[in-house]
Order: structure tokens, then C-alpha cells, then sequence
């Protein structure tokens, strides 16, 4: 047997088990967020229990965080439960094709289910460059590819309560969740031994971050919220990132690209087409290639606050060019930048992008442009799918500072690092 075959076949198991997971996660929200964010009252619109807000991107991030380090916490001594774990993920996933889940436990389940499948991924990465390249790289084109299936197949988000859907569906076509689960079971032998538990103090320190920005979104962090309170909002979550980032060592720096990453959020490309999920694949190449020669997070997050201002130029080739080339590029460089060791600190960079909601959706100004439709005799705004007004200049500035921030504070720990050497 060649000896290259573990080693790619190991990469696939590891790209495809985060591919999924951020698949089903950026999958996992409502698309008439916004009427749950201002707690319309109706039969038939979301907002009528109060845990109807807590169903955002955040909350499934955050819990797919939460039960990764608890797996990992209690797999250290046994290699197979992580591959079992994995296993369970996909089922999870698979199940809303054969049994009816109801839409208030979608994105809670979803979130285990992704939980589970990044477990597995972030521990069979171990501390090699490998392992963490098929990590970044799956993670970085699951959006991508996501977007593309939904444009072709319709979309898996019609569970909102507006729109009709009383139960859940499957957010990742059954065959890809099939592939995966096959490549996984079949490349189980090779996989490295668990890496080292780290202090439960540091390990600890991922998931408060994960409830603390949970917390914070559902508390102040919706597009309701006064201008103040969304400043106050994206400065927490800054500042604990940061300061997890900071007791993380040399690790943090992957903390800072997941930061960085987030803060891109705060617009998109608005227009679609087949070439773009081409497009950012490439450019996915290139920062990977780019990572390898010239590495620097710093630079990386500085090309992320680039993207953040692109946005200021709405609508253009340029905003255009940023969003769909520049930012997967610029993903895949800032985060293969990096040498990480700790599984939690992995786990916690890669899902940054999608637990930092309020830097996306509820960006001042930014929500969903509506058509004007009657809910019980009364006209109320649903919300057109994909269809967004576009951010304010203050919350597109905001985000291109915190990016500048994670720059900083990536530059910092680079430096303590160079110094312990």
C-alpha cells in the first residue's frame, strides 16, 4: 500500500467532516429572522415563544462549540468514540428525511450534529500542517458550495413558520452526508493518536466565549436594537475573542483569522450566478498556496478590513470582485497562516464565522428587504429570501475594526512568540 494513501485519505475525511458541519450550520436559521428578531405576534409568523429568538446562526454555532469540547473532553482515551461520534452527526443530519423534527429544535439539533462531526475533524487534524489544511479548507468551501446546491436544488431553509414549514429539513443532501460517512468509516485505522488534554482552564475557556457572545446577541445584538447597543455588542464580542485569543499562546492567532473572518459578514455578494462557487474555490487555492510561501495572519486580517470596506462601494464590480474572490482567498490565507496545536482552539476559529452573527445579519441598517403581505387581516413585511439592504457606512467601519483589531492583536501574540523562541 502507497504510503501517501492514508495521508490523503485521512485529508478527505477530515475536509469532508467540516465541510458538512459548516454546511448544515450556515444552513440552520430561519430566513425571516428579522420578524423573530422583532418579535412579530402571529399565528403564522415566527416570534410566538420566546425561544423563537434564540434560533439564530449564534445559538447553533455555540452549541456545536459547546458539544465539541465536551466530546473531545470525553473521547481523550478512546479513538473510536470520535469516529462514532461522527457517525451519529451525520444520522442526526439525515434524519429530517425520514422523521418529522419540529422547526423550534432544527437549529439545536443541527448544532450537536455539527458538534459532533467537528470533534471528530479537529481531532483527527492532530498538530500536523496537513491535517489543519484539510480542516481550513473544508470549513472555507462549505459556503460556497452550499450556495451553489441551494441555487440549483431550492434551497433547504423553507422550515420558517411564515413560510409555511411546520417541520424541519435536511439541510445537506442525503448523498454527500453518505459519502462522507463512508469515507470516514473507511479511513478510521489511520488516524493519529488523540492529541494531549490541555488544562481543563484553557479548554474551558472556548465554550464560556461561545455563551458569552451567545448571550450578548440575544440580549442587545438584534436589528431592533439602538445603534449604541449594537456598538456595545460587537466591542464585547471583540474583546473576549481577544482575550481568549491572548491565553491561547501562539494558537490565538487562528482565534484572530476566525475574528477577521466574522467581521466580512457584515455584507455579501449580491449577485449569483454558477461562477461564483468556482471563483471562490480558486481562490481558495491561492490563499492556500500563498499560506505556504509568504504566511502572516496580520497581513491576512488586513486584507480581511479590505473586504469589510469594499462594502462601502455597494453594488459594484468592486464590492463585487471583494466579496466573491478576495474574501475566500483571504479566508483560507489568514487561517493556514497559523500553526495550531489546541483541538479547542480549532474548533472555536472555525466556527467564529458563523457564531459571530450580529456582525452579519443585525449590522445597523442591514435586514432583509420585504414584500408587503397580509397576516391575519393585517399587512405585515415578510422578508424576500437573499434580499438585503445594504449596511451602514458606521457598521461596515466597525467591522473593518475589528478586523484591524485581530490584526493587532495576532501581531502581539506573534511577537510573544518570537521572544519565548
Amino acid at each position: 500500500m502507497s504510503p501517501s494513501l492514508p495521508v490523503l485519505a485521512r485529508f478527505c475525511a477530515i475536509a469532508g467532516s467540516a465541510f458538512v458541519a459548516v454546511w448544515a450550520l450556515a444552513n440552520a436559521r430561519p430566513i425571516d429572522l428579522y420578524q423573530a428578531e422583532t418579535a412579530t405576534q402571529t399565528e403564522t409568523a415566527f416570534g410566538n415563544n420566546w425561544s423563537d429568538l434564540f434560533l439564530n446562526a449564534s445559538w447553533a454555532a455555540g452549541v456545536a462549540l459547546v458539544v465539541t469540547i465536551l466530546m473531545l473532553w470525553i473521547s481523550r482515551e478512546s479513538r473510536a468514540a470520535v469516529v462514532v461520534g461522527a457517525v451519529v452527526g451525520l444520522t442526526v443530519l439525515a434524519a429530517p428525511s425520514v422523521v418529522s423534527l419540529p422547526t423550534g429544535l432544527a437549529p439545536t439539533t443541527t448544532g450537536v450534529a455539527a458538534g459532533l462531526l467537528l470533534s471528530f475533524a479537529v481531532s483527527a487534524a492532530g498538530s500536523e500542517r496537513s491535517g489543519l489544511t484539510a480542516l481550513v479548507l473544508g470549513a472555507a468551501s462549505a459556503d460556497p458550495a452550499r450556495r451553489e446546491v441551494d441555487a440549483r436544488l431550492g434551497s433547504p431553509r423553507d422550515w420558517s413558520i411564515s413560510l409555511g414549514g411546520n417541520s424541519a429539513t435536511t439541510l445537506v443532501p442525503i448523498a454527500v452526508l453518505v459519502l462522507v460517512g463512508v469515507v470516514i468509516l473507511a479511513t478510521s485505522k489511520w488516524f493519529p493518536p488523540l492529541p494531549a488534554r490541555p488544562p481543563l482552564s484553557r479548554w474551558a475557556a472556548a465554550p464560556i466565549a461561545a455563551v458569552v457572545i451567545w448571550g450578548v446577541y440575544v440580549s442587545f445584538g438584534d436589528s431592533a436594537s439602538s445603534p449604541g447597543q449594537w456598538v456595545a455588542v460587537v466591542a464585547v464580542t471583540v474583546v473576549v475573542v481577544a482575550v481568549v485569543a491572548l491565553r491561547s499562546g501562539s494558537d490565538g492567532r487562528f482565534l484572530c483569522a476566525g475574528l477577521a473572518v466574522a467581521a466580512t459578514a457584515v455584507n455579501d455578494v449580491i449577485w449569483s450566478g454558477w461562477w461564483l462557487a468556482p471563483l471562490a474555490l480558486v481562490g481558495i487555492a491561492a490563499g492556500f498556496v500563498v499560506a505556504r510561501r509568504i504566511p502572516s495572519t496580520v497581513a491576512g486580517c488586513c486584507i480581511l478590513a479590505a473586504v469589510c470596506v469594499s462594502g462601502l462601494l455597494w453594488d459594484n464590480p468592486v464590492s463585487t470582485i471583494a466579496y466573491a474572490a478576495v474574501l475566500p482567498a483571504a479566508t483560507a490565507y489568514s487561517f493556514l497562516s497559523t500553526p495550531v496545536t489546541d483541538p479547542s482552539v480549532k474548533a472555536l476559529g472555525i466556527l467564529l464565522p458563523v457564531m459571530v452573527a450580529v456582525l452579519g445579519f443585525s449590522a445597523l441598517g442591514r435586514r432583509p428587504s420585504g414584500e408587503l403581505m397580509w397576516v391575519t387581516d393585517e399587512p405585515s413585511e415578510l422578508p424576500s429570501a437573499g434580499a438585503l439592504i445594504p449596511a451602514s457606512t458606521g457598521a461596515i467601519t466597525l467591522a473593518a475594526l475589528a478586523c484591524v483589531t485581530a490584526a493587532s492583536v495576532a501581531f502581539v501574540i506573534g511577537r510573544r512568540a518570537a521572544r519565548a523562541v
